[in-house]
C-alpha cells in the first residue's frame, strides 16, 4: 500500500507536503509519489540533464525509427489546431516569432512558417535537426534552452509533450518565461493522470509493486510526471504566467500497436487488441491523456518563484 512520504518532501508542482509513495516497483525500481492536494503522480527520483541528452542524441535512422510510429493524421491536426489559435491570439502582430521547444524534425514548424509565423525552436536529437535542415528547410538549434541566447525575442512557445521529459519543470518554464517577450503565450501538451491510472496503481499497489506493467509504462524516463488540471495550473503560476485555459483531450500519438508493444503485450493478441483500441480511440470514446495549456506571459510579469 501507499505509504508516508518523509517530513520535508514536497510536491513538486502545488508544494504540498500532502505526500504518499506507492510500493518500489519489482521491475523497474522506480518510486512513484502521489499529491494528495493536486492529485500529481511524479518520479521520486529523476535522472539528470546530461542522462536524458545522451539518451535522445541519436542519429538520423534511430529518429525516422521512431516518427514511423506517429499517428500524423493526429500529429497534423494538433499542428493546425494550435496554428490557428495562436494567430488568432496575435492576429494584431503581422509576422509573430514562434519558438518551439524540443522541436523534433520541425513538422509544427512547417506548419507554423506556412501561416505567417517566423519558426525557431531547439532540439537534443541530432537526426531530427537534420532532418529538418535537409527535409524542411528549417535551421533549429541544437541544445539546451537555457544556453540560447533568446531573451524576450518571441511572441509564442510551443512545448509538445516535453515537459514530462525533463527533470526539473520549474526551471524550464524559466526558461520558457525569458524568451517570451511580454503579453507572450505559450502552448503546451503534457501527459495527464486519468482513470486508467488509478486503475493501474490500485492494482500496483494490491500486489506491493509486482503487478506494474501499466504504471512503468506511464511512468518512467519518457513520462516523468503525469499531471491533472489543478497540479499543472501551481506548476504554470509558479512560473510567473497566467493560465488562460486547461483542456483535457484524447489525443493518441502513436499508433496502438507500438503503445501495446510497449506493454508486452503477446504478439498473438497484438493485432486484435490494436484494432479494438483503434475504434475505441477514433470514436473518441478512450481515456483523455493529455492536457492542453494555453497560458500567457503578462505585460508586466512578475518574478517567477520556486
Amino acid at each position: 500500500m501507499r505509504t508516508e512520504v518523509a517530513a520535508g518532501s514536497l510536491c513538486r508542482a502545488c508544494l504540498s507536503a500532502d505526500l504518499k509513495e506507492h510500493p518500489v516497483s519489482r521491475k523497474s525500481g522506480t518510486v512513484v509519489q502521489e499529491c494528495g492536494s493536486c492529485g500529481l503522480h511524479a518520479m521520486r527520483d529523476r535522472p539528470s540533464t546530461e542522462f536524458f541528452a545522451s539518451w535522445s542524441d541519436g542519429d538520423l535512422g534511430s529518429y525516422e525509427t521512431w516518427a514511423a510510429e506517429l499517428r500524423t493524421d493526429v500529429v497534423d491536426q494538433r499542428h493546425a489546431d494550435a496554428v490557428a489559435l495562436l494567430r488568432g491570439m496575435l492576429v494584431d502582430v503581422e509576422q509573430p516569432s514562434i519558438f518551439d521547444v524540443g522541436a523534433g524534425d520541425g513538422a509544427f514548424l512547417e506548419v507554423a512558417r506556412h501561416a505567417g509565423f517566423r519558426p525557431f525552436g531547439n532540439e537534443l536529437w541530432t537526426g531530427a535537426i537534420e532532418r529538418a535542415r535537409d527535409v524542411r528547410g528549417l535551421s533549429i538549434e541544437y541544445g539546451d534552452l537555457s544556453d540560447l541566447p533568446d531573451v524576450g525575442k518571441h511572441d509564442a512557445v510551443t512545448l509538445w509533450c516535453v515537459l514530462a521529459h525533463v527533470p526539473d519543470e520549474d526551471a524550464l518554464l524559466r526558461d520558457v518565461r525569458s524568451i517570451l517577450k511580454p503579453g507572450g503565450l505559450v502552448l503546451l501538451q503534457t501527459p495527464r493522470y486519468t482513470s486508467l491510472d488509478t486503475a493501474a496503481f490500485a492494482l500496483h499497489d494490491i500486489t506491493r509493486g509486482r503487478m506494474t506493467r501499466i504504471t512503468d509504462r506511464r511512468l518512467a524516463e519518457h513520462h516523468m510526471s503525469l499531471h491533472t488540471a489543478t497540479s499543472i495550473r501551481r506548476v504554470i503560476e509558479r512560473a510567473g504566467l497566467e493560465v488562460v485555459s486547461v483542456e483535457a483531450r484524447s489525443r493518441w500519438g502513436f499508433t496502438t500497436s507500438y503503445y501495446l508493444e510497449t506493454l508486452d503485450v503477446p504478439s498473438r493478441v497484438l493485432a486484435p487488441a490494436a484494432r479494438f483500441f483503434d475504434r475505441l480511440i477514433e470514436r473518441g470514446w478512450f481515456f483523455r491523456n493529455v492536457l492542453d495549456v494555453c497560458a500567457r506571459l503578462p505585460e508586466h510579469p512578475r518574478t517567477g518563484s520556486t
